[in-house]
């Protein structure tokens, strides 16, 4: 028996040949429906490869805390899948279902699939090796997120670039829009510094619908986007290819390609 962990990328059409076989050899075929969005993805579509599967639509506490032993006791006799947006253990917490399963001798596969952290780069022209510790920026409800604006500001002295995911709260529908996102940043930005800088904005990237922007951080609220699941890139002053790419493929207007000198001087 084995426990797969499938990644169903971002978008339906992610979903590849190995993703297919797992499912197909699921006895059991559990769905996280709370991590992210998928694009054009139902379960229905997943039900249709594989009939015979019973088929969960699981919510947070259906895979963390007592769930965890539940699901690999049913995966000593059982093949199950779980059903992971992206790939299986880029931001998520399966990691503890994973442990679990291996410390009680379950054979686990992992089938990895499309996710934000490379699409960031290939959607942008930003270069992978250039960024630094990616982080989270979640709602300001029960603390304001500092650690947040420490993150990028650490990643700016290193002249590295900085991948904000924006926070989900899918069992409350809930989706941290590019919008809010700016607003909430701004007012934590307490050295200033964001106004000075480039920033991306990324909505439902590496799907057909994915929109992609840049500009001075603040103007990022002035443009459309495709709508959640949405991301953003705080860029570290860009590599002379990178700043092509910026104007090419997110349109990054010529006056701040004029000003990148003077607005990157003196950051700190």
């Amino acid at each position: 028996m084995t426990l797969y962990f499938v990644g169903l990328g971002l978008s339906s059409k992610h979903l590849t040949l190995e993703a297919i076989d797992a499912i197909n050899k699921a006895d059991k075929i559990i769905i996280d429906t709370y991590t992210s969005i998928i694009h054009g993805f139902t379960p229905e579509q997943i039900a249709s490869l594989n009939p015979r599967a019973e088929l969960v639509l699981a919510r947070r506490k259906d895979l963390e805390g007592r769930s965890i032993k539940e699901i690999v006791d049913e995966a000593k006799r059982k093949n199950i899948a779980i059903l992971v947006p992206g790939d299986p253990f880029i931001a998520t917490t399966h990691d503890a279902i994973r442990i679990e399963a291996l410390e009680q001798g379950v054979t686990v596969k992992t089938i990895h699939g499309v996710s934000i952290y490379s699409v960031a780069a290939s959607a942008t022209g930003l270069q992978i090796y250039r960024f630094g510790k990616t982080v989270t920026l979640v709602y300001p409800e029960a603390f304001k997120p500092y650690s947040t604006i420490e993150t990028i500001y650490g990643n700016l002295m290193r002249n590295l670039h900085t991948l904000v995911l924006l926070d989900l709260k899918l069992e409350e529908k809930k989706a941290m829009r590019i919008t809010e996102a700016v607003d909430i940043l701004l007012e934590l930005d307490e050295k200033r510094i964001l106004s000075k800088i480039i920033a991306v904005g990324l909505s439902r990237a590496g799907t057909p619908e994915q929109v992609v922007h840049a500009d001075m951080f603040p103007e990022l609220k002035k443009y459309d986007y495709a709508g959640p699941p949405e991301s953003m890139i705080i860029v570290a002053k860009p590599h002379p290819v990178e700043l092509d790419a910026l104007k090419l493929i997110c349109g990054l207007p010529d006056t701040v390609i004029n000003k990148i000198n003077d607005s990157y001087s003196k950051l700190f």
